[in-house]
């Protein structure tokens, strides 16, 4: 008798059991789906900028802050400042680019620990040059987008690689705008509240 109420117990306490730690999973997986984040970006922007003389280096390191919002497991929006690289010339004067962006991202969960992720945005870069380079700074608004893979370690921490592409300009001495275009390849810590 004691027996049969030891295994009819214990029964009842897997009956009970499973469905909390069910519905904890379940909470805990759902958590993410949505709520505020932010976060740091350090990676390499390489911006294809022309110059009159020969150039040395046309990429350099790049870092950033992320804020954003995510509405669901698919879709979330997320304001962005980075740099988009750097050029120098032979002579070792500078051209140097930084973006404001607004974008919105969807999101495809692969499981519970990754997600693929896609951004389409608008952004307002600054180009900077130095005294003695061949074109001016200016600035340029237009489309930025970007690609990458979001690794979830917890809940709240995640890790991005992404590639994005930003529009830059610069001017010459009458103000006649070039265009060109950076690559940024970078790698994200997440922090999701």
């Amino acid at each position: 008798m004691i027996k049969i109420n030891k295994i009819t117990f214990s029964n009842f306490n897997k009956g009970i059991a499973i469905p909390l730690i069910l519905i904890g999973v379940t909470t805990t997986a759902f958590a993410a789906d949505d709520g505020f984040y932010a976060g740091l970006s350090l990676g390499n922007g390489k911006p294809n900028i022309t110059s009159t003389t020969s150039l040395s280096k046309n990429s350099s390191f790049i870092y950033g802050g992320i804020v954003g919002y995510q509405f669901n497991k698919n879709f979330a929006t997320e304001g962005q400042y980075t740099g988009v690289g750097q050029v120098t010339d032979t002579a070792g004067n500078t051209a140097k680019a930084d973006a404001f962006s607004v974008s919105a991202v969807g999101i495809l969960p692969l499981n519970e620990s990754f997600n693929l992720y896609g951004k389409l945005g608008i952004a307002s870069a600054k180009t900077t040059t130095s005294a003695g380079y061949s074109a001016f700074g200016t600035s340029r608004t237009a489309l930025t987008y970007g690609v990458g893979v979001q690794y979830n370690a917890t809940t709240n921490i995640g890790v991005r690689l992404g590639w994005d592409r930003y529009g830059i300009a610069t001017a010459s001495a009458t103000g006649v705008k070039s265009n060109f275009n950076s690559d940024v390849l970078n790698v994200s810590a997440i922090y999701t509240f």
